[in-house]
């Protein structure tokens, strides 16, 4: 079973998507935001990173740069969101995927599925 770690500090984001992919047959990780996010990381890789950029203590953008910075998980696809993106700088980080907020979640299981095929 492919595992996703979710970031956002939106509960109820974090447990509507964990259900979904649930059902969808993932399994998921999540944290609330980057910094909880990279302790999680230190004892499990996972398969895909879905994350919000505006989170208290470490937004979307400063985790996927320290992701970014570590070997074994530089390669792990990453998917950024945001209501507002034009107040972030999308462009000084390595995203496979964006999705502006609010979006269906047929979007984003259909890009979670893309970048997970075998």
């Amino acid at each position: 079973m492919k595992l996703i770690l979710i970031v956002d500090d939106e509960i109820d984001i974090t447990e509507t998507f964990s259900l979904l992919f649930e059902v969808h047959g993932f399994e998921t990780l999540t944290a609330s935001n980057g910094s909880e996010a990279l302790t999680l990381l230190e004892n499990r890789i996972p398969d895909l990173i879905i994350s919000d950029c505006m989170m208290p203590v470490m937004d979307g953008v400063a985790f996927r740069k320290k992701v970014e910075e570590n070997r074994l998980l530089e390669a792990v696809p990453f998917i950024l969101m945001s209501a507002a993106p034009e107040q972030h700088d999308l462009a000084s980080v390595r995203i496979d995927g964006f999705l502006k907020k609010p979006f269906h979640f047929d979007e984003l299981i259909d890009k979670v599925r893309a970048l997970l095929a075998d």
